[in-house]
């Protein structure tokens, strides 16, 4: 689990909505951070002195990143997150446990605990733009860039991969992953393992309709059920395929649990037949 691109667009408004013109005062960084520093995947360590006292900006989200960029230039750049974050008002009592508190000019406080790990990268506009994930994020499914023509030309130059990896390539479709790549695949009746290859123009095309449709519908519904917001809400899209999902709710066949490319699927083995 981690937040994808419809929980990224929730939090991310959520953020500008109420980090908007505020400065950080100081930021914490507790025991339970280490590991994740340890990982390279925040340098708030060394560089945290970087965004404390300067106005944030502005707040946008890209793909499974969000961005707080400063008055002095500076950004934050969080990402690949499996955690959750929370935004906590004047008198509002802290976590037992967390990783990161950002402390706000007007009280409040900024929290992020992490489930498994998360990007939080202090960079400049150059270091942005050379970072191996947040400088090469692709189109994502609800940018008008990621058009049908968009799509066949990225499935035509990865015609050798399963298909499950090529709506996993964050520099050509960004924002989804496992969760919603479970429901696309699931909704298009196409087995994760599929080759691009074998995929005939109607699946094509069949799979282009259901990311719109899934990731629109997942947006309009605020994320996932199982994901929370700054204010510990989660969201109203049920997923149609998961650990909890014991059969097909078109044919009734069990469904199967399958670790592929290193995560789990979770697919219907008489709609999704891997021919």
């Amino acid at each position: 689990m981690g937040f994808e691109l419809p929980e990224i667009i929730k939090i991310s408004k959520q953020m500008e909505d109420n980090l908007i013109y505020k400065k950080i005062l100081d930021i914490t960084l507790t025991e339970n951070s280490k590991s994740i520093i340890k990982q390279g995947m925040s340098n708030l360590d060394k560089r945290k002195n970087e965004i404390i006292d300067s106005k944030i900006t502005s707040v946008y989200p890209k793909g499974k990143w969000i961005f707080l960029e400063f008055e002095n230039k500076n950004i934050l750049m969080l990402g690949e997150i499996i955690g959750r974050f929370s935004y906590l008002i004047n008198g509002e009592s802290l976590p037992p446990k967390y990783h990161f508190l950002f402390k706000l000019d007007d009280g409040s406080n900024l929290i992020f605990q992490s489930s498994l790990y998360a990007f939080l990268v202090v960079a400049n506009p150059e270091e942005k733009k050379l970072h191996r994930y947040a400088g090469n994020i692709g189109p994502s499914p609800n940018e008008t860039e990621f058009t049908r023509e968009y799509f066949l030309d990225l499935i035509s130059q990865n015609i050798k991969k399963p298909i499950k990896a090529v709506l996993n390539l964050q520099d050509q479709i960004s924002g989804i992953g496992n969760v919603y790549i479970n429901d696309i695949l699931f909704e298009a009746k196409i087995h994760p393992k599929t080759k691009v290859l074998d995929l005939t123009n109607d699946e094509i095309n069949k799979l282009y309709d259901s990311i719109i449709m899934i990731i629109k519908n997942s947006i309009e519904l605020g994320g996932s059920t199982d994901e929370c917001d700054l204010y510990g809400n989660t969201g109203h899209y049920k997923r149609l395929v998961d650990k909890n999902t014991a059969y097909c709710e078109r044919c009734k066949s069990k469904i199967n649990k399958e670790n592929i490319l290193g995560s789990s699927s979770y697919y219907c083995p008489n709609c999704q037949k891997l021919i």
